[in-house]
């Protein structure tokens, strides 16, 4: 059994679940009502793609447990928080990824109620330790309720956004973080680029760049300005018509950039994150 699936979600950090709500339907996507994590202080709000999805995690019942949530917003404030990888079974996994050299956590059960579609939706998650993947935070979330997660009004986006299509890091040497990271991929994954690497995940790619070389990854953009490295900084959307997006996000007032093949939105109007549109 392959115990990676490819992307299968990643969390952006907030902290106001409403108003962070308001900001993603802005900008064109459908969110799922709220879920309350049970016996956790944190909610969300998924925004949901056929194979993947978005997750906008905050604190809801703050005399709950967080996993570190409050700790991380007050260290780099709102962003991308951790990346998920989907696996076909987190327990039958476990052996498998620490076999390949990397400490786990758990597996460990997570739920919400769903009021669309209406149930329990269930996770068991497996931690992953970052220390082993070159410092990047990566868990593996294994759905045990999938079906309960999308129905067509959530799969249908204003702005044509139809998977995470992939995500990319800062590291001080790309190369070895990527050798790290292939331990769940495999070295074949990784190709050498004029910014640093990309990572073939299977569903998704990931980009690896360092401070002085984001700038070719991504024109224009500035690092990161938390100290903490690595980290991850920009979430990249896929669409099927880059000039309709560019349009619908016009329209609704959001001023974003187009800058050649992406469509970049401000970080102001994105909760403090850097999300590009490509086709």
């Amino acid at each position: 059994m392959n115990p990676v699936l490819g992307l299968d979600h990643c969390i952006i950090a907030v902290e106001d679940l409403e108003g962070s709500r308001q900001d993603y339907e802005k900008l064109g996507f459908t969110c799922a009502p709220l879920g309350n994590h049970q016996n956790r202080a944190t909610a969300n709000h998924c925004l949901m793609f056929p194979e993947t999805y978005l997750e906008l995690l905050g604190v809801n019942e703050p005399a709950n447990l967080d996993g570190g949530l409050r700790d991380k917003l007050a260290a780099r404030a709102e962003g991308l928080h951790r990346l998920a990888l989907g696996t076909p079974d987190a327990d039958a996994v476990k052996a498998q990824v620490e076999a390949l050299g990397v400490r786990t956590d758990g597996p460990n059960d997570l739920a919400r109620p769903s009021k669309e579609p209406e149930g329990m939706v269930k996770f068991r998650n497996l931690f992953l330790e970052a220390d082993d993947l070159g410092g990047m935070p990566v868990f593996m979330c294994g759905h045990k309720t999938p079906e309960l997660m999308r129905n067509d009004r959530l799969l249908t986006h204003k702005n044509g956004a139809n998977r995470f299509a992939g995500v990319t890091g800062i590291a001080a040497d790309p190369m070895a973080t990527a050798l790290e990271l292939s331990k769940l991929f495999g070295k074949e994954s990784i190709t050498e680029t004029g910014y640093g690497v990309e990572i073939d995940s299977g569903r998704g790619f990931i980009r690896l760049a360092t401070d002085a070389s984001i700038g070719d990854a991504h024109a224009g953009l500035a690092t990161h300005p938390a100290a903490e490295r690595p980290i991850w900084h920009v979430l990249i959307i896929g669409v099927d018509d880059l000039d309709a997006t560019a349009a619908y996000l016009a329209s609704a007032g959001v001023k974003a950039e187009r800058i050649g093949d992406v469509v970049r939105v401000k970080p102001a109007d994105a909760r403090g994150l850097n999300l590009e549109f490509i086709a």
